[in-house]
This record gives C-alpha cells, sequence and structure tokens, in this order.
C-alpha cells in the first residue's frame, strides 16, 4: 500500500512503488542500492518527496509520497532505553541532502534507528546521502549528522553496530529527570553583549542557556522579528540542543510571538517577558509585588488582541456597527479579557497611591528633622545592595541589629526598596536609599509601575551612582542608568559616581573610565573589601546641604538626657566637665538646638 498524496500519479509509477516492497535489505546495511536507485529515479520522474520505512529484519513496512511526516511509522514499542527498531530513507527532490528540521523532530520524537536522506540527481553516482543518528547532549536526547556521503560511503555504513552503540552506551546516559530544568537558545540581534546579559537574565530565571545565536539586523522583519531562514536555524539548533524555550533579546509583538511559536514549535519569550517573571520571583514585599502584577498588566493587555487572534469573529450584517449578531463570541470573550485587566490595573493603582501616602509622610517626617535622603542607584549587579550593608553596618546609628538585604552575583538579586538611618563622620545622620537596579532595555511597563517606589531617587538630596569598574561594559552600562534617570526627570541631581569593586578593575579600565566621567564626582571604592568606605562618607558630608550649626551648651548634671542626645545626633567639636554641668561645644540640627536653647552660652 502506498500512502500519502498519490492523486494524478500514473498507475505504472505507482505499481514501480508497490515493487519497492519486494526488495530485502541485508539487516547490518542502512539500504540496498537498487532501493537507493529506485526511489531517486521515481523521486526524479514525480518531483515529490519519497519515503520507505525500514524494520530490523531489513523488510520494508511503508512507503508514502510527498512530506516525511505523511508516511506510516509504526508505534514505538521499545523501552526509553532503546530504539524503536525503524529507519527512515526518503529523497530530497531538491539535490540538497541536508536533513530538514522536520527530518531531526521525527528521528528524535520516534527515537529512529536512523534517517536518511538522498539527494535526488539524474545519476544516483553522483548523489550524496546524509544519515542521521540518536545521540547524547548533556544528558539529554540529541542527533548527529553524517553528512555528504557518496552512495558507496553510505551501502558500506554498518547500521547493526551502530544500533548497538547507541543502545549500549548513548541512550543509558540520557536521564528523564532532564524536565525539571528548562533549556533555552538565546537569540540576539544587538551585539554580544547584550546577548551576554540576555545569558545572565536567563540564569537569574532558573533557565540553562543552551545555545546563542546572534543575527545582526538594521531592519525588523514584521513576521518573525528576524530573518525566516534564520528562524530555521533556530529550530535547527533547538532540536541539536534539545532546547525547550527560544529567548528573543528584544521586545516582541504579540503576532511575532505567535508566528515563532507555530515555526520553531516550542515557547517562545521575548526578553521583556524574562524580566518581569525575574521581577515576579524576587518580589517580597506586598508593594514590590503589586508593581511587579501592574507591569504585567500593562504589557499583556495590547497584547491581548493578537493572542486572541484565532477565536472566533462572526459578524452580522454586512455594515452593522453595533447591532445584534455584530459581535461573535470570541470578540466577547476578549472584550471581558480587556474590561477584567483594566479594572485589576485600577485596582492596583489605588492601592499603589495609599503606599505612595505613608511614604510622603515618612518623608514630610524626614524633612522636619532635617534628614537628608541619599539614593543608591546604579545598574544591576553592579554591587548596590553590598555597600548598602556595609554603610549601616559601619554606621553607629544602627544599633537595632536590622537584617541586611540579600547580597548575590546574580541579576536583579534585590527589588524591593529599603531606607536605612546611616551617621556620617560629622555624627549628621541621613537616610540611605537602596533602589531597585537598571538594565539595558529596561521595559517601559516597570518603569512606570515603580515610579512610586522611585520617588526616591526623584526626591533625594543626593545620588551615589554606582558602577562595576570591574566591567568592561561599564561606560555603556553608566549611559543605560542616566537613560531611565532622564526618564525620572533626575538626571540633573546631585550626582558621586561611586566606582566600585575596584579590587578587581583593570588599570587600563579604571583609566577609560576617569576619562569618560571626567567633570564628575568620583570615589573609587570595594565595597566587599571595605575599601575606602571612609572616604566615600567624607564626600556624602561634603556634598548634602549643611543643615547643622555651630553651638555652644552648659547642660547642668540635672539634665544629662539632653547630654546623651547630644552625642547621639550632633557632632561633638568639644566638650569639658565644669562645676556648673557639661560644657559641649557641638554642630546641631535645628530640633535638636530648640530643645537645648535654654542652656545655650551667648557670645
Amino acid at each position: 500500500m502506498i500512502t500519502g498524496n498519490i492523486s494524478g500519479i500514473k498507475s505504472v509509477v505507482i505499481q514501480r512503488l508497490e515493487n519497492l516492497y519486494k526488495i530485502s535489505i541485508d539487516t547490518s546495511s542502512i539500504f540496498s542500492k537498487e532501493l537507493a536507485e529506485e526511489l531517486n529515479d521515481i523521486s526524479k520522474l514525480l518531483n515529490k518527496e519519497l519515503c520507505a520505512v525500514i524494520n530490523r529484519h531489513g523488510k520494508i513496512t511503508g512507503i508514502s509520497v510527498g512530506k516525511i511526516n505523511t508516511a506510516e511509522i509504526p508505534a514505538m514499542s521499545a523501552g526509553d532505553r532503546k530504539l524503536n527498531g525503524f529507519r527512515v530513507i526518503h529523497t530530497h527532490p531538491s539535490g540538497n541532502s541536508r536533513l530538514s528540521s522536520v527530518d531531526i523532530s521525527s528521528l528524535i520524537d520516534l527515537k529512529l534507528d536512523a534517517m536518511v536522506s538522498i539527494g535526488v540527481k539524474d545519476d544516483i553516482e553522483s548523489s550524496f546521502v546524509n544519515i542521521g543518528l540518536c545521540d547524547c547532549f548533556n544528558s539529554n536526547i540529541s542527533f548527529k549528522e553524517l553528512e555528504n556521503l557518496t552512495l558507496t560511503e553510505a551501502l558500506e555504513f554498518n547500521l547493526g553496530d551502530e544500533i548497538s552503540h547507541i543502545e549500549h552506551d548513548i541512550l543509558p546516559r540520557i536521564h528523564e529527570s532532564k524536565y525539571g530544568t528548562e533549556r533555552a537558545i538565546l537569540v540576539g540581534t544587538d551585539s554580544e553583549e547584550s546577548l551576554q546579559e540576555l545569558c545572565g537574565l536567563a540564569k537569574a530565571c532558573s533557565i540553562l542557556p543552551a545555545a546563542e545565536v546572534l543575527q545582526r539586523k538594521n531592519k525588523v522583519h514584521s513576521t518573525y522579528y528576524t530573518g525566516q531562514g534564520k528562524v530555521q536555524e533556530i529550530f535547527h539548533l533547538k532540536q541539536l540542543k534539545n532546547a525547550d524555550i527560544v529567548i528573543f533579546d528584544d521586545e516582541l509583538s504579540g503576532s511575532q510571538i505567535r508566528n515563532l511559536e507555530k515555526a520553531v514549535k516550542c515557547t517562545v519569550l521575548d526578553r521583556t517577558t524574562l524580566i518581569l517573571d525575574i521581577f515576579a520571583r524576587r518580589a517580597k514585599s506586598r508593594e514590590g509585588m503589586l508593581q511587579v502584577e501592574l507591569a504585567m498588566l500593562k504589557h499583556k493587555l495590547p497584547r491581548l488582541r493578537d493572542a486572541n487572534a484565532n477565536l472566533s469573529r462572526i459578524k452580522g450584517g454586512v455594515g452593522v456597527k453595533g447591532g445584534i449578531g455584530s459581535r461573535g463570541p470570541g470578540e466577547k470573550k476578549l472584550e471581558t479579557d480587556r474590561r477584567h485587566i483594566e479594572r485589576r490595573i485600577e485596582e492596583i493603582k489605588n492601592e499603589l497611591s495609599k503606599t505612595a501616602n505613608q511614604r510622603s509622610v515618612q518623608k514630610i517626617k524626614r524633612i522636619k528633622n532635617n534628614i537628608s535622603n541619599v539614593a543608591i542607584v546604579g545598574y544591576t549587579n553592579a554591587g548596590k545592595s553590598t555597600l548598602r550593608n556595609k554603610l549601616c553596618a559601619a554606621s553607629s546609628s544602627n544599633t537595632i541589629n536590622k537584617k541586611g538585604v540579600l547580597e548575590a552575583d546574580m541579576l536583579f538579586a534585590t527589588l524591593d526598596t529599603t531606607v536605612r538611618a546611616v551617621n556620617l563622620n560629622d555624627n549628621r545622620k541621613i537616610t540611605l536609599s537602596d533602589t531597585v537596579g537598571f538594565i539595558n532595555k529596561l521595559p517601559h511597563e516597570l518603569v512606570e509601575a515603580f515610579k512610586s517606589t522611585l520617588e526616591e531617587v526623584v526626591d533625594a538630596d543626593l545620588l551615589l551612582h554606582v558602577v562595576d569598574a570591574s566591567n568592561e561594559e561599564a561606560i555603556s552600562q553608566i549611559e543605560s542608568v542616566n537613560k531611565v534617570l532622564k526618564e525620572l526627570n533626575a538626571r540633573d541631581k546631585n550626582t558621586i559616581i561611586v566606582l566600585n569593586k575596584i579590587d578587581k578593575a583593570s588599570e587600563d579600565n579604571l583609566k577609560r573610565l576617569r576619562e569618560f566621567l571626567n567633570g564628575e564626582k568620583i570615589v573609587e571604592i570595594s565595597a566587599a573589601k571595605k575599601i575606602n568606605l571612609n572616604g566615600l562618607l567624607n564626600t556624602i558630608g561634603n556634598e548634602i546641604p549643611v543643615k547643622l550649626v555651630e553651638k555652644e551648651f552648659i547642660i547642668p548634671y540635672t539634665e544629662q538626657k539632653l547630654v546623651s542626645l547630644l552625642h547621639e545626633n550632633s557632632h561633638i567639636i568639644d566638650e569639658d566637665y565644669i562645676k556648673e554641668g557639661t560644657h559641649i561645644k557641638a554642630l546641631v540640627q535645628h530640633e535638636i538646638y530648640k530643645l537645648c536653647v535654654g542652656f545655650e552660652v551667648k557670645a
């Protein structure tokens, strides 16, 4: 029986195909010369792909005309550590013998003994043959391809020995537990550096990068983002590396994601979705989780129509607008989803507004107490959290042991903004805010959603822009941070550039940074090694608004609580014990001065 697309084929040709069932193949050979000659000649005559399925007894069990997926390949009866006992021999009328993505997919999914393609030529002796075999890569099932073999080389190939090797040495190395770890093909169209950063983002999301593809393009393909040829290459690579996901280093439209998923037959993510997923995993506070949910909903809303493009769009009455029957069930579902998302967005905005009001109250208290606010900003993984922890640990104001924020060598290790009090070297108290890290191509939805949190940056008296001085891409990272600061209208704020990790930085890199930052206020430190943190505190003290006045007091011994207050909240210049009480000269805040004004020594 001949299956597939046989309509229009002459009966004499059908008979030739039927006669192929009579051919016997040696069990150790991949095919016979007679079978190869007939498949080549008939395929050339029909200009169609032919496919023959052979079992391990050398018997042809199926013949089909057309694509390989029309062949009737028996279901696998062997165990997970065995091949299914059938090999497929098929022709490529184009003359190119390279295995297609469909060929590889069939080989791996069905665990075939072999997948063989013959490039059709006028003379079979000039044809090339490719042989695909199952293989193991990183404990996952994969394939290997023997390319451009001559007919003689293919006939000499010992399939029996290869099957024995695969079943005894290759397949036992494949662990089914692999499904607990997702593997991804990373695709970039920008630069190697951006693709490496995408690799870091994938790892931060517990995804194993299996391969990287870079295609520099001046023009974006409206259907697939990248070119169709590159899409086929990605699918081929996905099969080779046994990947579960393809991640693009840019933002894709809903239709592009849908088209790509159909072409590569797996989940497709873009950079924005990956970053949003990391934020969703890392957010711990109620406010942080709401901000991430808001960003996700804003990202999803404009893509909702594309995502539901396959739903019904039944229209009733040509030219009728909004009448009965003008909307199908798919349209109703779409509009319901849209209204639900819009309603939830408003609910989240209202909740975040309440939190913002609470932060405003705290801000008013700080202003009233003449406490300056210093905000730490910078590229993700530049060392902001480490710096914040080290400054807080060194501060005498932290009498209560408060837990520090997470320090980790990963992108977006911490998301939730924390505010802590820190004493400067002159005993002035400031608040130190650690904000979410920035990144190149930071999704606009995230900037919008985190604006209430990032108000700490907008309202700060001073910014500490932390830079990873050991990173070769530090200059581009500085520019990315400045771009986000400009979007927040905070680019012109008084800023200290903190070159961190100088213990790891090369002198050449530091020289380039110093030249690039010429004219900026720079402090070079290593937060992890506690190098020059005292110098940074001095620079902060010089840059924040001076809110202290020099005053002299004689505090009676009956009012020693005021002496303690001055020590805790002022910079003591001189102190002496005299008959009338404690003589203190200090730089004091206005609020502290008002409490001690009754004991001031008048000039």
